[in-house]
């Protein structure tokens, strides 16, 4: 009984920070006074409380008194994934609370665990209530569609009552199984709900509105779709406004900072949960100028069982001083450019950009793509065409371009594949490189 007690009165607690964040989003005094507040009191406790930041002032010679607001975080040395994995029992405090525990993808390099407390649970979650009701997913009552990540989940998995983001019935579909039994199950379970909100990672969604588009599931309209996991390329956002007549909306999250940004229907940009997290962009470990993509750095402000502060996630982005058209004083990320690691090498030492390698694979009856460069630095090129497509004059093209992106050094293979399977988090890794240059 207790345990359901607790349930509620979370529940209760987010729905009000979630509507003083929906306040506040309007307000840039009240999103930077609440953001110096928390951070001041995570810098306290982290220095007193967390091993690796004790150690760290100390060594350092830093005082907490001097971190009051997101300018003063470069005193503080940024955190490689290298070193949070290092000494991962370092960032714990003496005495626990009940954690959740959830696992990076290990889209680059190996996953780490990391852990949320309540407090940050319910500070995330109402900041996912606000960007939810700019989108049209209001509060209570609007179905919640999922597609599921892998073919190795199940075709049928139980609909559900969830609450903490607000009161919705969550339902799910598998998009990557063929069967004449899930085909069947997603066809009712699809012809039932009337305009549900599609949430999901990315390429599950795109899965979803191809089964849709061939004709294999029925079709579907949405109130609106939400995307996460990947960045989402202009033409698979045309592909989803399309298939399930709704407006689309990115999300950027990441299992150590939560909800870290969202696109409004302006789609200008991306608003930062500011008052959850604070996300620097640095070039060489100093901030990127306006308008240049740089590495993310995050830090988290509510999560007290594992404070992780000015972590670098891998990501790549470019922030604007721009404020949206919407109206929201939230601070913005202008794109979301990709991850560290998906440049290949090229014989003598020469690196190709992981947005010039992709920017080759644009043709609108490509579905999906990867680039795997091998140990002895040669490139395959593997495609999913569109149902119809010629082949023949695709695989002419893409070698062409390729040809005369990298010069005649690479090997190159051009391969039609009927589907390319995503990793077990459900996430695909674009460009994958075996090549290590001497």
């Amino acid at each position: 009984m207790s345990h359901i007690l607790d349930k509620i009165r979370l529940c209760l607690a987010t729905y009000r920070r979630a509507r003083a964040a929906v306040k506040r989003q309007f307000r840039p005094e009240a999103i930077i006074a609440i953001q110096n507040q928390k951070l001041g009191r995570l810098i306290r406790y982290s220095f007193e409380s967390i091993k690796y930041y004790r150690e760290l002032c100390e060594n350092a010679g830093i005082d907490a008194r001097q971190i009051q607001s997101a300018r003063d975080l470069c005193k503080i040395p940024v955190l490689t994934r290298e070193q949070f994995r290092a000494r991962f029992w370092d960032f714990l405090p003496r005495e626990l609370p009940a954690c959740r525990l959830s696992r990076t993808s290990g889209s680059t390099g190996v996953p780490i665990c990391i852990l949320s407390d309540a407090n940050s649970r319910m500070f995330n979650s109402a900041g996912v209530i606000r960007y939810r009701r700019s989108l049209g997913v209001g509060f209570a009552g609007r179905p919640i569609l999922t597609p599921l990540k892998t073919a190795q989940e199940p075709s049928v998995k139980k609909a559900h009552w969830t609450f903490l983001q607000g009161i919705h019935k969550t339902y799910y579909v598998n998009p990557y199984v063929d069967s004449a039994e899930n085909t069947d199950y997603a066809g009712g379970l699809l012809n039932g709900l009337k305009r549900p909100a599609v949430i999901g990672i990315t390429p599950a969604v795109r899965t979803l509105a191809y089964k849709v588009r061939d004709g294999v599931f029925p079709a579907i309209k949405a109130c609106a779709v939400l995307t996460t996991g990947e960045s989402l390329a202009p033409d698979v956002r045309e592909l989803l406004v399309s298939t399930f007549a709704a407006p689309v909306a990115d999300i950027y999250a990441c299992n150590e900072a939560g909800d870290v940004a969202w696109q409004c229907l302006e789609g200008a940009g991306y608003h930062i949960n500011a008052d959850n997290v604070i996300v620097e962009v640095l070039r060489n470990d100093e901030p990127a100028g306006e308008g240049e993509i740089g590495e993310v750095v995050i830090t988290n402000l509510n999560r007290y069982a594992m404070p992780i502060i000015r972590y670098k996630n891998g990501d790549l982005a470019k922030l604007t001083s721009e404020f949206c058209p919407c109206g929201c004083r939230l601070p913005m990320i202008a794109e979301i450019a990709g991850r560290t690691g998906e440049d290949i090498f090229l014989p003598g030492g020469k690196v190709m950009p992981w947005n010039q390698l992709k920017s080759q694979m644009n043709h609108p009856q490509i579905r999906q793509f990867q680039l795997v460069q091998t140990v002895d630095g040669s490139l395959n090129v593997r495609y999913v065409p569109d149902g119809g497509a010629d082949t023949s004059q695709m695989e002419t093209l893409l070698l062409e371009r390729y040809r005369k992106l990298l010069g005649p050094s690479v090997a190159i293979e051009v391969e039609a594949v009927e589907k390319i399977a995503p990793a077990a988090s459900g996430k695909s890794k674009l460009v994958v490189s075996h090549y290590k240059p001497r």
